[in-house]
């Protein structure tokens, strides 16, 4: 993969698919060799090259991009595993980070995981504690506005005037 180091020209999608899916990507699939080539170039090249090993091999693997070797250079090339062109470019520039994911999925004919037991209770966990915190953040809210009405109260009911000293 390779795009410009800053959003600039249309790079937006792939910073973005870099910085949130590629992770993920690369954690359910460790085998799959990522290479980043980033460059400082705003009207340089946004692609994403996705290598596939060769039909005799029984397990198509793709080296798309992940690691985080990068490089200042607009002429430089991705990292070429196996083959020396790549099986499919994809231009990524000014695309979405959803729309590089699609794309990348329906070139190497992926297979989306289904989350494990555990993984959907985690998740159920998860939910209920951020539906808990934020029930706790408006009480936490409410008593520290009353407590502050009342002070205010109390200052008025001393004679105190103005704000605090």
């Amino acid at each position: 993969m390779e795009f410009n180091k800053h959003i600039n020209g249309g790079h937006r999608g792939a910073r973005k698919f870099w910085r949130e899916m590629l992770p993920r990507i690369k954690y359910r699939n460790p085998a799959v060799s990522i290479t980043i080539n980033r460059h400082s170039d705003p009207a340089g090249p946004a692609n994403l090259y996705i290598y596939t090993s060769s039909p005799k091999s029984k397990s198509t693997t793709t080296a798309s991009s992940t690691s985080t070797s990068t490089s200042t250079s607009a002429s430089s090339s991705p990292s070429v595993p196996d083959t020396a062109e790549p099986t499919h470019t994809v231009d990524i520039r000014m695309v979405h980070e959803s729309e590089i994911l699609a794309q990348l999925v329906s070139r190497t004919n992926a297979e989306e995981l289904q989350p494990t037991e555990e993984e959907v209770r985690e998740l159920a966990e998860m939910a209920e504690f951020k539906a808990r915190s934020e029930a706790d953040r408006v009480i936490v809210r409410e008593r520290f506005l009353k407590e502050r009405k009342e002070q205010e109260l109390l200052r008025l009911a001393r004679g105190e005037v103005g704000g605090t000293q």
